[in-house]
């Protein structure tokens, strides 16, 4: 656990480092709007948008296939109960 917490340290170090060296205001125009702000904040905001629509798309997977292995685990629990007691086909 102690070298996940020195991880977890030295990446906010490398965070602070960033940020106080990239400290320039940039302009940034979208669609009609414009915002200024430092280019470290307008990086990290970048990045931590393409991490949030990353997990967004990932869980849309994920709940998906969830859906589709219980669908299949109730269509094998029926096809289980209709099968005749005492008849069990061989592995493949």
């Amino acid at each position: 656990m102690v070298v996940v917490y020195l991880l977890v340290a030295l990446l906010g170090a490398a965070i602070a480092i960033y940020a106080v060296q990239n400290n320039g205001v940039v302009v940034v125009r979208f669609l009609g709007w414009e915002v200024g702000g430092a280019l470290s904040l307008v990086i990290l905001l970048s990045v931590l948008m393409g991490i949030v629509l990353t997990a967004l798309l990932g869980a849309v997977r994920h709940w998906r296939l969830r859906s589709r292995i219980r669908q299949l685990e109730s269509r094998l629990a029926r096809l289980s109960a209709s099968e005749p007691q005492g008849v069990s086909q061989a592995p493949r």
